[in-house]
């Protein structure tokens, strides 16, 4: 049988596991400070044309949308998804798991639109009564969608601009950016990502990986003490230079 749900379906890309046996026996750093994970980090700041980016290696898509998440918002405060996003559906109820509602919005093709980012925020700040209520301080988008869909670039700075002109994080879901990058319809860089999203991440698992995704944060806000909020979720592995090597040959 064929599958066509996502390369996850098989194995890696055959320069990986080439990479992965002509490596076997070198003896590296522990814990995501090898030189691998180094040399990835700094190709996908050059990708990005983000020099003072930070980048960490993750495992999988639910375990960084987690993280970022959680380390990116207050007790009282919520992230804003469209119904199909992927934390609200697909992901057993992580980010509740770990004390933040999902605000869900309409979509189109599960794509957010920033006038409904925009109309939310003001309800909930024209509201005498909002302390009562979970305060929207994130957006979260997915690139492409649940439905397949990919954004433009100007959707993508429309909603940047709304986030920031009213102070919220926007995080972009990347587990399927490189099939939105390639897309015959984008016009969208990874150097336009870097500059309009807070914290974003490069999937690996769907593109040829046997794992990973490479989360980079813009942001100087959400960089502090993030290895500390990984190591705490379980999410610094200690062979930490398989994931560099991954990035580095795909």
């Amino acid at each position: 049988m064929i599958r066509f749900n996502s390369d996850y379906c098989e194995g890696a890309h055959p320069r990986i596991l080439e990479r992965l046996v002509e490596t076997n026996l070198v003896q590296t750093a522990g814990y995501g400070e090898d030189e691998f994970c180094t040399n990835a980090a700094k190709l996908i700041r050059e990708a990005c044309k983000a020099p003072s980016a930070d980048v960490h290696f993750l495992v999988g898509g639910t375990q960084t949308n987690l993280i970022a998440i959680s380390c990116a918002l207050r007790s009282h405060q919520g992230v804003l998804s469209a119904v199909t996003g992927h934390i609200n559906t697909h992901e057993t109820g992580s980010i509740e798991a770990t004390g933040h509602k999902v605000l869900t919005l309409p979509h189109i093709d599960g794509k957010l639109s920033a006038s409904d980012i925009s109309r939310y925020v003001s309800a909930h700040r024209s509201d005498v009564t909002r302390e009562h209520t979970v305060m929207p301080k994130m957006v979260y988008i997915s690139n492409s969608t649940e439905l397949g869909a990919v954004y433009t670039k100007r959707e993508l700075a429309e909603i940047s601009h709304i986030c920031h002109e009213n102070g919220l994080y926007l995080f972009m879901d990347g587990a399927r950016l490189g099939y939105a990058l390639m897309a015959d319809d984008s016009d969208l860089e990874l150097s336009d990502i870097a500059a309009l999203c807070d914290i974003f991440y490069i999937g690996g698992t769907k593109v040829g990986a046997l794992f990973g995704e490479a989360l980079v944060i813009t942001n100087n806000e959400l960089k502090p003490d993030f290895r500390y909020i990984m190591k705490q979720r379980g999410a610094m592995l200690a062979k930490g230079r398989l994931l560099g090597l991954h990035f580095e040959a795909l």
